[in-house]
């Protein structure tokens, strides 16, 4: 039975979990990697490398997690994400060996398919019913400051104990907050998931998450994730350099890249707590377009001008955006039975496709010569995203 109340102690601690999540399992490699190369000599490319393994091998846990959570295994789940999190954390702080290292990453995906958003999300809409949209935007908005806490705090443990200390404190976080709070804040599966579920044993079965498969609906939906996907993981990246190749100073780069931040964060709070003046289909759209209109902006934006600070608020609305539509519109589109199976067969190609996002916006600039090429994909990019968006609304029944 859906709550009346919004209940704070739970939402409250799954957002401070995803904090913790993201910025020990996702944020705090880039800061790590440098004294990595320089104490065992193993290149970027190599360290990274396994980084995308992780993205890659966490796409193929998402379907199996998703379906765990929809039978009310979701305690289970975060916990033990949480726990293995932990362990390969301590692991890491230990290697010696690259190809150890690489096993540890492969095994890390399967924790981050356990504990970053869809999980997450797969929870809240399992307790939360009506409230669901609400508490995804607090969860998103929390999470969303990961970067923010955990870039300084990671590199002052680096400068204080050195990389592998670190990595046990991190791996502290996770076993001692993290584990913790999943274990006693996820209350038990609803009774009516209980019910259904042996309900659907014995007779017919109303559980079938491949239905969306035959939806052309399903598949324009996961066209336009890719490809937002692929645009939010590889533009970052490549952001500074981009802006650096245009003309602008690196103080006004870096200006406008601190202005994403804050953008995302402000689209999300207006995403869900305005549900009365949007739908999330027009939320959706609006999205899109926005996406389109960063990119198409970009290349008339003269070197020095204050106007690149217009296109990261674009581009970060968009993403910030995003978040709230992956997780919020698909029940509305495909039905809200199965949903943490249905987000995960939605994440898995979308984060292989991340995974292989910067490497393959680097290639793509290696090979031009410039950035004009990448800024041209992803022009492109977004705008077959919003194309397939619209597809997929016109396509899409009422559940």
């Amino acid at each position: 039975m859906s709550p009346s109340r919004m209940p704070w102690r739970f939402v409250s601690a799954l957002s401070f979990t995803q904090l913790i999540s993201y910025g020990t399992l996702f944020y705090a490699f880039a800061l790590i990697i440098e004294p990595m190369e320089q104490e065992l000599g193993w290149s970027k490319t190599a360290l990274t490398a396994a980084f995308s393994l992780a993205l890659v091998s966490s796409a193929f846990f998402a379907v199996p997690v998703g379906r765990l959570i929809d039978r009310g295994y979701g305690r289970a789940v975060m916990t033990g994400g949480s726990v293995l999190a932990a362990l390969l954390l301590a692991l890491w702080a230990g290697t010696e060996h690259y190809l150890a290292f690489v096993l540890i990453w492969i095994g890390m995906g399967a924790a981050m398919s356990s504990v970053f958003y869809e999980p997450g999300f797969a929870v809240l809409a399992s307790h939360l019913g009506l409230l669901t949209r609400r508490g995804i935007t607090i969860m998103t908005l929390v999470g969303g400051f990961a970067s923010t806490v955990f870039i300084p705090l990671t590199h002052l443990l680096i400068e204080a104990y050195g990389w592998r200390d670190s990595l046990l404190v991190l791996a502290a976080f996770n076993i001692g907050i993290c584990a913790l709070l999943h274990a006693v804040s996820i209350p038990a599966a609803p009774a009516r998931t209980k019910h259904g579920t042996e309900g659907r044993s014995a007779g017919v079965s109303a559980s079938n998450p491949r239905r969306v498969l035959v939806k052309p609906a399903f598949w324009f939906f996961v066209i336009t994730s890719i490809l937002q996907g692929m645009i939010s993981t590889g533009i970052p990246v490549h952001l500074i350099p981009i802006f650096l190749e245009r003309g602008f100073s690196i103080d006004a780069a870096v200006a406008a890249y601190t202005m994403i931040g804050p953008a995302q964060v402000a689209a999300r709070f207006l995403t869900g707590f305005g549900e009365r003046a949007m739908s999330l289909r027009g939320i959706g759209v609006a999205t899109m377009a926005l996406s389109v209109l960063a990119f198409l902006a970009l290349p008339f934006i003269p070197a020095g001008s204050w106007l690149i600070l217009g296109f990261a608020a674009l581009y970060g609305a968009s993403n910030g955006m995003l978040t709230i539509v992956r997780a919020l519109l698909p029940p509305e589109l495909f039905g809200r039975e199965d949903y943490g199976a249905i987000q995960g067969m939605i994440a898995m190609p979308v984060r292989i496709a991340m995974a292989a996002a910067p490497f393959a916006f680097g290639a793509l600039w290696a090979w031009w010569g410039n950035y004009d090429a990448v800024l041209v994909l992803c022009l492109g990019m977004a705008v077959c995203a919003f194309v397939a968006f619209m597809l997929n609304l016109a396509l899409a029944k009422e559940p």
